[in-house]
């Protein structure tokens, strides 16, 4: 799969809906305290900014809504950690071989004691808009979240389903 393919795909079909989910969807408004430094990888539309104003720093390499147009693997953080790290449908794209570096590297980018939320694909090809069909989802399940979280130094809070069909999960850094 190539890379490109993602991008365009994110840069002129998809569209959010934040609505649809019960868990990894608004309700990150009311949980996250507004206080904390956010670093949203995959932001999009960058739509939580408003709610978070400068706290929040959203990358994409697909979307000019976001603060910085990048990907996660070329994202120079000069450093910083962020309190809060948002993985909301994001890292789902390729093999294992992709997503484990990602997730690793938001791994590091996160403080100790630090949490990232997230929203997983299990797989599943069904977004309905064009070009779909061209992206490989990363098979993400409940024991991955397990394994990759105890690997990459951090704690699963929480993993359960969201809206039946995505993996909502809370990691915390040890």
């Amino acid at each position: 799969m190539q890379i490109e393919t993602v991008n365009n795909y994110f840069e002129n079909s998809w569209k959010p809906n934040y609505d649809k989910f019960k868990y990894s969807g608004w309700a990150l408004i009311d949980k996250i305290d507004k206080d904390k430094t956010i670093l949203d990888v995959g932001c999009g539309y960058n739509l939580f900014k408003e709610h978070f104003g400068n706290n929040l720093y959203g990358i994409d390499p697909a979307n000019d809504e976001a603060d910085e147009r990048v990907s996660i693997e070329d994202f120079n953080s000069a450093g910083n950690q962020w309190d809060v790290i948002l993985c909301l449908g994001s890292l789902n794209f390729g093999d294992e071989t992709i997503v484990k570096p990602q997730v690793k590297k938001v791994c590091t980018l996160l403080k100790k004691g630090g949490i990232i939320y997230w929203r997983q694909n299990p797989g599943l090809g069904d977004h309905p808009w064009k070009g779909v069909e061209e992206i490989q989802f990363f098979p993400w399940s409940i024991d991955i979240n397990y394994e990759w979280a105890t690997e990459f130094s951090c704690q699963v809070q929480q993993c359960m389903m969201d809206t039946g069909d995505r993996i909502y999960a809370e990691w915390i850094k040890h």
